[in-house]
């Protein structure tokens, strides 16, 4: 597991930054990913306030994601959660391929509805799926890396809104 910091402005506006956000990663094999990536998620965001079918959701989605970064990307491959004042608000799966500008398109296109599905077409779902599951809060950026540092594609989702925990 990694773990990094990330500083933002004071919000009193003195020019200090501050460490508000905390991104936590953790490599994902090649083989495996999918599985990895979704017991990770689940063992961080089992239990109240969510329920077991939104993240049988996210599930799903963190799924597709490792899927097509072990599918299409060279590795390594990562797996993330940004917290804001320690609550989880975002997750994303990295990989060391130069996508992200690909997989923004893919994720925004509207499907053509096709006059009959072809029950032995496969691939092509993945990333709508994506999509309608989080309602479009998802996206891909260029980022680096965790462990090596270098360049990478993110895609992310964001998570559903936790209360703020005492």
């Amino acid at each position: 597991m990694l773990t990094e910091h990330v500083p933002v402005p004071d919000p009193g506006g003195h020019g200090k930054l501050h460490s508000r956000f905390r991104i936590t990663a953790w490599c994902l094999p090649p083989t495996g990913a999918a599985r990895r990536a979704r017991e990770l998620l689940r063992h961080q965001l089992s239990g109240p306030p969510l329920t077991a079918d939104v993240l049988d959701e996210l599930e799903i989605v963190v799924s597709e994601l490792a899927t097509n970064a072990t599918r299409y990307a060279p590795g390594p491959y990562e797996l993330r959660l940004l917290r804001d004042h320690g609550l989880p608000v975002r997750a994303e799966v990295v990989d060391a391929g130069a996508g992200a500008t690909l997989i923004e398109y893919l994720l925004n296109r509207p499907l053509p509805v096709p006059d009959r599905i072809d029950d032995f077409e496969v691939g092509g779902r993945g990333l709508h799926i994506v999509t309608e599951l989080t309602h479009g809060r998802c996206g891909a950026q260029r980022t680096r890396l965790c462990g090596t540092g270098q360049l990478a594609t993110g895609v992310w989702f964001e998570l559903p809104a936790l209360p703020h925990r005492p």
